[in-house]
């Protein structure tokens, strides 16, 4: 499929030294020593909330410090101003609960419900839903009538911006309804002070291409690439041969200029490929045809592993198991390119660091997932035509959801509740932990690329490279962005 990519003889005398990074694979949370399925989903929910109640909680009394702080839900009192810390329970009226069978054909028109027939990402969040807020000892329904009509207090939230899963302390008071009456949520959220500096001892051992003694002007960068789908029907080849020409140093005659410029490529130091690797395969498939585009990406990777370190994350259609967190592609299916040191297999979440810089992300799914239960405009307070007709609720964009979670402080808010995840029982691993805050925060398989700093994290949502022909290079010195295309 793919023609040699190997700099010429000329171009390899040249180049000395291509950059590079210390690299310390931090994803070792997300790798399941032992796998048991026999206990129930509420553990990981009390490891969540035991984990974020604290920091949430410190947020509200910080603000509201005239409120009584309940220990417990139970404890509420009506006509109490208080603090309640808990797990948001989200009832939506447009969601169908599954008793019973669940076929494919069933799941399948499920998930049509998040396109609409534009093409659009739909969600089923409606100004009827319902939020609850519970915990081990009770539950308590959020009465938002009045949220944001007093002076603001805590997160500027709408009901349309929550989902299931997320951990916050609410103010407010329970009215004789039994209703709380919320004058202000808290997530978790962080601060910019709370985000550790970068490992000074790996930053310090990052360095530039050269060519002879001639050193590269480029900082030393990281090329994130999502959504190949090898193996996909009707899927264009020349834009990925670019790609790894591209990387590989080969788009460039061997002039020193050149392969200390930015096309050469000499100053990636490493390739993180974040899901969607090869297409989805259908159980109508025979054995060889399912078996193609994993042949194909083994050979792709041996191309780029002659030439940088590669981090593999599996993705939704990769094969791995489908539960996050994913486990990293078995070694068997990728036989050629496993013979290189310069490739490693990895879960799902991903977490590393690469020159003292911390990387954390998913292929996608948790931000996927959430986009069909929230929204970005609080259909209630949408009045299309002026005479009250009300519209239908917007799917928010992939960077709000992106965002939303950084701030909750969890990868996988609506896991396990929509999105299926392992049942942990001594912690709750995505859970984002101080020391763990990173740099980097990304997701892959995203409709376009979308970039922003959130109080001094870099967000990226990485484009599908099949529908867009578009890579992300991250500076590891500035951790600014800055989109590829190879579009013909």
């Amino acid at each position: 499929m793919f023609s040699s990519s190997l700099p010429s003889v000329v171009a390899q005398a040249m180049l000395a030294s291509r950059a590079t990074a210390p690299f310390v694979p931090t994803w070792q949370p997300f790798n399941l020593q032992r796998k048991q399925y026999s206990q129930q989903y509420t553990h990981v929910y009390s490891k969540r909330l035991l984990s974020l109640a604290p920091v949430a909680k410190a947020r509200a009394k910080g603000s509201c410090g005239d409120a009584v702080d309940v220990d417990r839900i139970i404890e509420l009192s009506e006509g109490m101003r208080s603090i309640a810390t808990g797990t948001i329970v989200k009832e939506m009226s447009k969601r169908k609960e599954v008793v019973g069978d669940f076929s494919e054909e069933q799941q399948s028109k499920v998930d049509d419900q998040a396109k609409d027939g534009r093409g659009v990402f739909q969600t089923i969040s409606s100004d009827s839903d319902k939020l609850v807020l519970e915990d081990d000892s009770g539950r308590v329904i959020l009465n938002l009538t009045g949220l944001g009509v007093k002076d603001k207090v805590g997160d500027s939230l709408k009901l349309c911006e929550l989902a299931t899963g997320i951990v916050a302390s609410v103010v407010g008071s329970v009215m004789s309804t039994g209703e709380m009456e919320v004058e202000g949520i808290f997530l978790a959220s962080l601060e910019a002070k709370d985000v550790p500096g970068v490992v000074e001892e790996e930053a310090a051992g990052v360095t530039k291409a050269k060519v002879g003694d001639v050193q590269s002007n480029l900082d030393p960068c990281v090329l994130l690439v999502s959504g190949l789908e090898m193996g996909k029907e009707g899927s264009e080849t020349l834009p990925l041969q670019l790609l790894t020409d591209y990387i590989s140093g080969a788009s460039v005659e061997a002039e020193e200029e050149q392969l200390l410029g930015e096309g050469s490529g000499a100053h990636l130091c490493r390739v993180l490929l974040c899901g969607g690797n090869v297409r989805a395969v259908k159980d109508t498939e025979d054995v060889k045809s399912a078996a193609e585009p994993v042949k194909q990406l083994d050979d792709f990777l041996c191309q780029l592993c002659a030439n940088l370190p590669v981090d593999l994350i599996p993705g939704a259609s990769d094969p791995t198991n489908a539960m996050m967190p994913q486990a990293s592609i078995h070694p068997c299916l990728l036989p050629n390119a496993l013979t290189y040191s310069t490739l490693n297999t990895t879960p799902n979440p991903y977490s590393s660091r690469i020159g003292g810089v911390r990387f954390l992300g998913t292929s996608g799914q948790p931000i996927e997932d959430m986009r069909k239960y929230t929204a970005a405009v609080d259909a209630s307070s949408m009045d299309v035509d002026g005479e009250g007709a009300v519209a239908e609720a917007v799917a928010p964009s992939e960077m709000d959801v992106l965002e939303r979670t950084l701030r909750s402080r969890h990868l996988a808010p609506t896991g396990p509740d929509s999105l299926p995840c392992y049942p942990f029982v001594d912690s709750d691993p995505f859970v984002i932990e101080n020391a763990d805050l990173p740099h980097v925060y990304f997701a892959g398989e995203c409709e376009s690329f979308e970039t922003k700093v959130v109080e001094g994290v870099r967000l990226v949502c990485l484009p599908s490279f099949d529908k867009t022909q578009e890579v992300v290079k991250l500076n590891l010195v500035t951790r600014e962005v800055e989109v590829l295309s190879f579009a013909l």
